[in-house]
């Protein structure tokens, strides 16, 4: 199981919020970016690039959510 280890939020508008965590286990560590739009839908990039591309070019993620219960049981497992 991961730790979720909070890094930054940046506020995009009030409802509109991009989250940069930290997943941690035992063995690796890895930085992951979920955008949270009006807290409905999730979507999760793990990396920058990812992230820059949706904004820029309209590029959806292939994850992901409409709950943030989906949303947390998905990072407590990825990594």
């Amino acid at each position: 199981m991961n730790k979720i280890l909070p890094h930054s939020t940046e506020y995009i508008s009030p409802s509109r919020t991009i989250e940069t965590l930290t997943l941690a286990n035992q063995k690796d560590s890895r930085l992951v970016h979920i955008y949270n739009y009006e807290g409905n839908h999730f979507r999760f990039f793990d990396s920058y690039l990812s992230l820059i591309a949706f904004f820029q070019k309209g590029i959806e993620p292939e994850i992901s959510f409409s709950s943030e219960k989906e949303l947390d049981r998905f990072l407590e497992g990825y990594c």
